[in-house]
């Protein structure tokens, strides 16, 4: 079926599977169409349903609704439920009232630095939360909550006052291992041009962690710059320019411009060695803290440590207590 078809099925007041009531379509997502909804049971409520359109993307649909399930942090979307419209599977996420970074960015032009490094270091939180490689990461998956603030008013290091980033459209994450950095996949070119990363562009088949600090550094750069370091009229030349082209830097404060620097290496093993390492330096320019450790690593860690510890227990006792030596 056309997705024209699809997408003039529900109109204003129309419900989605009898508990979501259309208000309007708000667009067009990586593999389905959202609509801005009243949900029926509790109609203060407004939730964003996005709705299937494309059998093939069914993998990708699933996968975004498992990650989200599994995934409760400030800075992801939140997952509200799941089910089907004749047969036609939904998701029904939190709605946010903000709109995106993009739309933000359109309205405001370009972002004072310290704004733009808190909006990143919010999207940070949210991705190592998740534990994914996102592989889509770009101003529009970059959504705003409101919070108390009734203009998009960025307070930086506060989540209450100003704006909440969460960050959206999981459809291309992958799950990751602590200590990965690097994700196979079938080899297609998956993303958005403007802010895919060289390897991404030439298909590799390896792309991870890394290929998102890139794509955060093409959006810190637009944030601040006003335009993406590397544009063009077709996807052709934009990612020919990402393999090929060093970014021209303009005028800018010279710590913005050293992260961006780092994130747009050409060479993967160039740029920042882990998310945390990118948020600490992005906290810098904001102005904050250091941001919080990894708790799974510390988990792993401590685990290593009372393992070893029960093992060294355990040959002290088989070597002093019992005369047994073991070979190592």
């Amino acid at each position: 079926m056309a997705k024209s078809t699809l997408l003039a099925r529900f109109k204003r007041g129309d419900l989605i599977s009898s508990e979501f009531e259309v208000l309007s379509l708000l667009g067009e997502g990586g593999c389905g169409s959202v609509y801005h909804c009243r949900w029926a049971k509790n109609p203060t409520k407004e939730v964003a349903v996005k709705l299937l359109d494309n059998a093939n993307d069914l993998p990708r649909f699933i996968r975004e609704a498992k990650l989200l399930r599994k995934t409760r942090h400030a800075n992801v979307v939140r997952l509200l439920g799941s089910g089907f419209h004749d047969q036609r599977p939904y998701i029904a996420l939190e709605y946010m009232d903000g709109g995106s970074v993009r739309d933000l960015m359109d309205q405001r032009g370009k972002l004072p630095v310290d704004e733009a490094a808190w909006i990143l270091v919010q999207a940070i939180s949210g991705l190592r939360a998740s534990k994914t490689v996102h592989r889509d990461l770009k101003p529009e998956n970059l959504l705003l909550a409101r919070g108390t603030s009734k203009q998009l008013r960025i307070v930086v290091g506060d989540q209450t006052k100003g704006p909440v980033v969460k960050v959206a459209d999981f459809g291309l994450a992958r799950m990751i291992e602590v200590g990965d950095t690097r994700l196979t996949n079938s080899g297609q070119v998956m993303g958005t041009p403007v802010y895919m990363s060289p390897e991404q562009c030439r298909s590799t088949k390896n792309v991870g962690m890394k290929t998102d600090i890139y794509a955060l550094g093409v959006i810190f750069f637009e944030m601040i710059v006003g335009k993406p370091p590397f544009d063009a009229n077709n996807a052709y030349d934009i990612m020919s320019m990402h393999c090929n082209d060093e970014p021209k830097f303009p005028r800018m404060d010279k710590a913005a411009r050293d992260v961006c620097a780092r994130c747009l290496e050409k060479a993967v093993g160039k740029r920042y060695p882990s998310l945390l390492a990118l948020e600490r330096d992005l906290r810098a320019i904001a102005g904050l803290g250091e941001p919080a450790p990894d708790t799974q690593g510390w988990r792993i860690a401590m685990i290593v440590i009372i393992g070893l510890g029960f093992l060294a227990a355990l040959v002290w006792v088989l070597r002093d207590r019992l005369g047994i030596v073991l070979p190592f």
